[in-house]
């Protein structure tokens, strides 16, 4: 992911990547470089759910931006960069509203008001064959 492709302005290799995509928040260090998910604007969602621990939704159906504090070029100035994980409710029954979002429109109201995926089953399915019990976390 911190190659160069034929649609990046730079052909440099990358020290932070920022991608989309698995709807949580995420940042974690590979090869002394910086790897971040900024998680949803608003369709949050949490991959390991036990209706016996989880705190209140509304914790995860927040919508999520990221902070990126830091000097342009910083590589050669040895300057801190620095990411701030930034989480705000957001009025999910306007978003609903409009009844051309999606076409599966249960579904998405299911994961905007629960903040869980809809297919939990394939998902904990894939924990199960990496030996994952997703019960015991």
């Amino acid at each position: 992911m911190f190659l160069p492709s034929e649609k990046t302005l730079s052909q440099d290799i990358a020290d932070v990547v920022i991608y989309g995509h698995i709807h949580h928040p995420y940042m974690d260090k590979i090869y002394n470089k910086t790897i971040i998910n900024v998680g949803s604007v608003g369709n949050s969602f949490d991959v390991i759910r036990n209706k016996n621990k989880d705190s209140d939704v509304l914790e995860t159906t927040k919508s999520n931006y990221l902070i990126i504090e830091g000097e342009y070029g910083s590589r050669e100035y040895l300057s801190d960069i620095s990411f701030q994980f930034i989480k705000v409710p957001y009025d999910i029954d306007r978003e609903l509203e409009d009844e051309n979002l999606n076409i599966e429109k249960e579904n998405y109201r299911f994961e905007l008001k629960q903040g869980m995926y809809r297919d939990m089953t394939r998902i904990n399915e894939n924990f199960k064959k990496l030996g994952i019990d997703v019960d015991k976390i």
